[in-house]
């Protein structure tokens, strides 16, 4: 199981890339605060997962809720001045490498008929309102989990790019 693991984070399936999904990756600026990300995951009583995702830093809503001037700007594209703000946006959420959807709150359910047997891999990524990969150096903020219907142990191997600074529960 772990060598499958190590060629699956080699692979480079597992948004070692800038560009995520074919979208364009954008730093944060110098002064905002850095976005943290960690998704917990649990099986479904009746059929496959739940995904849960906190955040820090980041607020995670839909592109029609934005609250900040700063996102109204980019929407506008007008300038917005507010390098030390909280970063809005939404996440991806991709299953083997394939983009499944749009996430814009903190739960979401995903049945077994979207998973292969065996091993599999739920990533989110946090992106801009405009779909840009949210970038800290070379690397996307992003966050995974491999697990395994099968076994008795649901999670293989847990990461984050940005692990949250405290335990949420």
């Amino acid at each position: 199981m772990t060598l499958t693991i190590c060629i699956l984070l080699l692979s480079g399936k597992c948004f070692a890339n800038k560009e995520v999904h074919n979208h364009i990756a954008k730093q944060l600026s110098p002064n905002t605060p850095v976005p943290k990300i960690a998704v917990t995951l649990f099986r479904d009583v009746i059929d496959g997962v739940n995904v849960h995702i906190e955040v820090e830093n980041y607020i995670l809503n839909a592109p029609d809720f934005s609250t900040s001037s700063k996102t109204k700007a980019l929407q506008n594209n007008t300038s917005g001045n507010e390098d030390s703000a909280v970063l809005e946006g939404h996440a991806h959420v991709f299953i083997n490498s394939n983009k499944l959807q749009r996430l814009y709150g903190s739960d979401m359910h995903i049945p077994a008929s979207a998973l292969k047997k065996g091993v599999n891999q739920i990533a989110i990524s946090l992106n801009s309102h405009q779909h840009e990969n949210w970038m800290v150096g070379d690397h996307p903020i992003v966050s995974s989990v491999f697990f395994n219907l099968d076994t008795p142990d649901l999670i293989l191997h847990q990461f984050s790019s940005q692990p949250l600074t405290h335990e949420h529960h």
